[in-house]
């Protein structure tokens, strides 16, 4: 047990103090900080530049513009907009002429209006327009409530049904992209790390010293503990951010209106999906581990890892494609109880609601059973993997090693 520990301890602190595992860790973090920075100098330069003025004797129709579409009222006459629009001081001005019963609007600008704030002038210089045409026609109270008679719209939905789709769909995406992109990551890493202690003399010698299945065995526990380290990093920098923006003035009342969704979300997630997503990450690493274990040339360790790169991209656009499809399909189903593929399926039957916990459980067992007859039968091959130097392709390694076991 002594042993074991060391090597997991060893492989360990060696993935975790290298260069490359902080950059790893810290660069999504420089990313959102960098990205949110820009985007804040951008906003604050840019917002001169994008403000519509309003140009109207008519005070009712500028207090509109000005409350439903933040429209400017700093320009009194069409002159002196124009030469704001001129100084790129604001992007456009709408000049109103109410002279006439007639509305007549024209928006000067560099660029025209979006098809929303289109819409959105129209909708309300048609109502002031409205309100002109009732006055002009010099229609009697009855008349005018009889024309102000609109149709009535009620919908019927179930309380609370849009927030909980909303959380499902988050919870579905987040954890499919979550595994994804940890196996991804690691695969390669582990199956690097494996290749490179392939054929070295350095081997023999630890053999000799300690059991090569429970030299594997510490070697997987170091590696799951690297990923372990690299999430627990994520989710404590996650919280640690909501928290500071729940306090931040200018982000408060931000964090307060999707704690809601974020509720929904979680209430998605239980602890039987992170018992997939933990078994599904530790047999995809095993594989990785067998992967590069095969080669003989360190430079081929990138070659060697593609079946278990092709089965997570299997499992993921696999999830991605049936847990969208409004049913439980078959292929899903059967895809939950199959190892490899039942880490990223049985999670979206569950979040979806289509799977029971006996069902849950049974996939479960199936996966951990896999997982620890995966390890202990490469364990006691693992020395005539390693050993091995002749290149004699994939399949045929892998039908020698295990034959030495």
């Amino acid at each position: 047990m002594k042993q074991l520990l060391l090597v997991a301890k060893e492989s360990y602190f060696r993935q975790v103090k290298s260069w490359a595992f902080f950059f790893m860790v810290i660069s999504p973090f420089i990313f959102i900080f960098f990205s949110s920075v820009m985007g804040y100098i951008g906003a604050s330069t840019a917002m001169r530049g994008t403000q519509v003025a309003i140009v109207t004797e008519d005070k009712m129709i500028e207090e509109a513009f000005m409350s439903q579409l933040d429209y400017s009222n700093d320009y009194p006459d069409a002159k002196k907009a124009q030469k704001a629009l001129d100084d790129e001081d604001i992007a456009g001005y709408l000049e109103i002429d109410t002279s006439e019963t007639q509305l007549k609007a024209i928006y000067h600008g560099d660029n025209p209006l979006s098809v929303y704030d289109k819409g959105f002038v129209t909708q309300l210089l048609n109502s002031f327009q409205q309100t002109r045409n009732t006055l002009s026609a010099q229609l009697s109270q009855e008349q005018m409530t009889l024309l102000a008679t609109e149709p009535q719209l009620q919908e019927d939905i179930k309380e609370g049904a849009q927030l909980e789709n909303s959380g499902k769909q988050i919870a579905f995406f987040g954890l499919v992209m979550l595994m994804y992109i940890i196996i991804i990551t690691y695969a390669s890493t582990t199956a690097q790390e494996i290749a490179n202690e392939k054929g070295t003399k350095i081997m023999e010698v630890i053999f000799s010293s300690i059991p090569a299945d429970l030299y594997f065995y510490g070697r997987i526990i170091g590696f799951l503990g690297v990923i372990l380290t690299h999430v627990g990093i994520y989710a404590l920098g996650g919280y640690l951010s909501f928290l500071g923006l729940s306090q931040f003035s200018g982000t408060k009342e931000m964090v307060a209106s999707i704690q809601p969704l974020l509720s929904s979300v979680f209430e998605h997630l239980d602890w039987s999906m992170i018992l997939f997503v933990v078994l599904g990450i530790f047999i995809y690493v095993i594989l990785a581990a067998l992967c590069g274990s095969l080669i003989v040339r360190v430079e081929d360790a990138s070659k060697a890892v593609q079946p278990a790169i092709y089965l997570v991209i299997l499992g993921f656009f696999g999830a991605l494609s049936l847990g969208q499809q409004g049913y439980d399909h078959i292929l899903l189903k059967i895809g939950s109880y199959i190892p490899f593929l039942s880490s990223f399926f049985m999670p979206i039957r569950l979040i979806n609601g289509y799977a029971t916990t006996t069902e849950s459980i049974i996939s479960l067992i199936i996966l951990l059973a896999s997982v620890v007859g995966l390890i202990i039968y490469i364990g006691k091959s693992y020395s005539g993997l390693i050993l091995q130097t002749d290149d004699l392709g994939f399949i045929k390694n892998l039908k020698r090693s295990f034959s030495k076991k």
